[in-house]
C-alpha cells in the first residue's frame, strides 16, 4: 500500500535556518519517492506540483533576503516574538486554518509529519521531531516568549506523537532523560547534506569570494546565526590573540543571518570590520554558501549546544578542516574527522586555529577525514529512515 504523508510547510520562510533547511529537504527528497504527498502551508494544502513550485521560489528568492522590503518585515517579527503569548497565539491561528483540512486527511489515513517540535490536533498518526531541549538546558539562548511556550506544549507533543525523531543520539539521551517517553518511541535520524556541497574549483567560487573581498583558502569561516549560542563571542576573542601574521593573511569571515541578542558582538567587531580583519558577510545564497565553505581554509563551529549542527557536515561535505566543539551532538556528528575543542576555552580555540592552518600535515588528514565522514550523511537515507518509521505505525 501507498504511504500517505502529510508534511507541515509553515518552517519554509526566508531566511531559512536550521528547521527550514531540515524541511526542505526532506521535502525535496520526498518528492522523488512513489508516496502520496500533500502539504499544508498556512492551512492551505498542497499538492505535490504546489510544493514543487513553493520549492522553487524559495530557492530563487534566497537572494532577496537582504532587501529593504525584507529587513523591515525581519524587524516587525521580531518585535512580535517579544509579545507576551505571541507563540501561543500564532500557533492557535495556524491549527485553526487547518482544522479542516487535518480532518479530512486524518479520515484519508494520512500520516502527519510535523518538523518543528509542536504538532498540530490531528486524529490520525503522527511522527513528530524534536531537534534539540536547548530551551530547557539553555533558556537564556531564547526568547522568553519561545521558551515558555515550549515548556508548556512539547510533553503533549510527546504524548500525542506515534513516534518521535531526533536529531542525534545525544539528543535523544536528553529527551529520554527529561520526558515521560519509551526508547521504542524515540529513533535518531540524521541529517543529511546536499551534492551542491562538494569541493569547487578556483575559478567557479570566484565571483563570490570577489564579491566579499576574500582570496581563495585564505580566510577562517564561521556559518551560523548570530546569537549567543553559537559562541561568536569567544570565537572573536580567540582569533584576536592569534599571531600578527596570521589575522593579516586570514581574515574571520561571519556568514550567517542575524540573530537576537547579538548587539554586544557588533560591538566588539567594529574595529576589526574596519580593519578587514572580520568581514561580516550576513545571509548568503545557497550557491554563494557552497562556495564559500569550499573556499575557506578551515572551517570553525565553536556552538555551545547543538541538536545536530548541519554546518559542520557541510564544511565536510565541502573538504574543508573543521574545528568543532567536543560535547554533545557537534562532537557525535563530527564522528573524529574533525579538531575538537572546550567552546570555553579560549586557548583551545586558538591553538587548534594556529595547528591547521600552520601545518599542512594535519589539514590535508582533516580534509581527507571530513570528505570520508561526510559521505555517510544523505537526505535519501534520512527519508529512507522516515518512511520506514511511518509504514511501521
Amino acid at each position: 500500500m501507498q504511504t500517505k504523508l502529510l508534511i507541515n510547510l509553515n518552517p519554509l520562510r526566508p531566511p531559512l535556518t536550521g528547521i527550514g533547511y531540515y524541511t526542505k529537504n526532506i521535502i525535496k527528497e520526498c518528492l522523488q519517492r512513489n508516496i502520496e504527498l500533500v502539504g499544508l502551508k498556512n492551512g492551505k494544502r498542497l499538492n505535490k506540483q504546489e510544493i514543487k513550485a513553493l520549492i522553487v521560489a524559495l530557492e530563487v528568492n534566497s537572494s532577496s533576503i537582504s532587501s529593504p522590503s525584507h529587513l523591515f518585515k525581519k524587524r516587525v517579527i521580531t518585535l512580535l516574538r517579544s509579545l507576551p503569548g505571541i507563540y501561543g497565539i500564532k500557533y492557535f491561528l495556524t491549527s485553526l486554518r487547518a482544522k479542516k483540512t487535518l480532518r479530512t486527511l486524518a479520515k484519508q489515513e494520512f500520516i502527519y509529519f510535523e518538523p518543528n517540535f509542536i504538532p498540530m490536533k490531528f486524529s490520525g498518526k503522527i511522527i513528530t521531531t524534536i531537534h534539540d531541549l536547548s530551551f530547557l538546558t539553555y533558556p537564556e539562548y531564547h526568547p522568553v516568549e519561545r521558551v515558555n511556550f515550549l515548556t508548556k506544549r512539547l510533553k503533549n507533543s510527546i504524548s500525542v506523537s506515534n513516534h518521535v525523531i531526533v536529531d542525534s543520539n545525544f539528543i535523544k539521551k536528553e529527551l529520554l532523560e527529561n520526558y515521560s517517553i519509551v526508547d521504542s518511541r524515540v529513533s535518531t535520524v540524521y541529517l543529511g547534506v546536499e551534492d551542491k556541497f562538494r569541493v569547487y574549483g578556483g575559478q567557479e567560487i570566484l565571483s563570490t569570494l570577489d564579491k566579499l573581498q576574500i582570496k581563495e583558502n585564505k580566510f577562517i569561516l564561521s556559518v551560523a546565526t548570530l546569537e549567543p549560542r553559537k559562541n561568536l563571542a569567544k570565537l572573536v576573542e580567540s582569533y584576536l590573540v592569534l599571531s600578527d601574521d596570521i589575522k593579516n593573511s586570514y581574515p574571520l569571515v561571519l556568514v550567517g543571518p542575524s540573530g537576537w541578542k547579538n548587539s554586544t558582538l557588533f560591538d566588539s567587531i567594529q574595529d576589526l570590520i574596519e580593519s578587514g580583519h572580520v568581514v561580516v558577510a550576513g545571509y548568503l545564497s545557497e550557491t554563494e554558501l557552497n562556495h564559500i565553505y569550499s573556499g575557506a581554509a578551515l572551517f570553525i563551529y565553536p556552538s555551545f549546544y547543538e541538536g545536530f549542527g548541519l554546518p559542520i557536515i557541510e564544511a565536510m561535505a565541502s573538504g574543508t578542516p573543521v574545528i568543532t566543539s567536543n560535547c554533545g551532538a557537534t562532537a557525535e556528528v563530527a564522528g573524529g574527522a574533525a579538531l575538537l575543542i572546550n567552546p570555553n576555552s579560549k586557548t583551545e580555540m586558538t591553538d587548534a586555529i594556529s595547528a591547521v592552518l600552520l601545518n599542512a600535515k594535519l589539514r590535508l588528514s582533516l580534509q581527507e577525514k571530513a570528505l570520508h565522514r561526510a559521505s555517510f550523511f544523505r537526505w535519501s537515507k534520512c527519508v529512507d529512515e522516515l518512511l520506514s518509521i511511518a509504514t511501521k505505525l
